[in-house]
């Protein structure tokens, strides 16, 4: 199966987009033998997966930018910079808390 140019930032925002909700609802899913957040209170698991969806969504909105179709580029700049600064905001909330339940 073959995705065009112009549908990869559409298709990766998705993609990304699903991937944070697994990451957030994952203790929730798998709470026997989940590691999202380990007993011990850290979350520095929940973070560094959330940096690197953040940076997923940089990287959609720069192929949706590089793109020919006025509505690509549009939709990618309006959905990618909307996600990129909601989870940039979890991200600081959770460093917050992670930093608050360090000894």
């Amino acid at each position: 199966m073959s995705i065009s140019k112009e549908n990869k930032p559409i298709v990766l925002t998705v993609i990304l987009l699903a991937a944070a909700f697994v990451v957030f609802f994952a203790n929730r899913l798998l709470p026997q033998n989940s590691i999202f957040p380990s007993e011990t209170g850290d979350l520095t698991t929940l973070l560094w997966l959330f940096f690197a969806i953040d940076i997923g969504f940089i990287v959609a909105l720069v192929l949706g930018v590089r793109t020919n179709k006025p509505s690509v580029v549009w939709f990618s700049i309006i959905t990618n910079s909307i996600f990129f600064v909601l989870l940039s905001g979890l991200i600081f909330l959770l460093a917050i808390a992670n930093g608050i339940s360090e000894p």
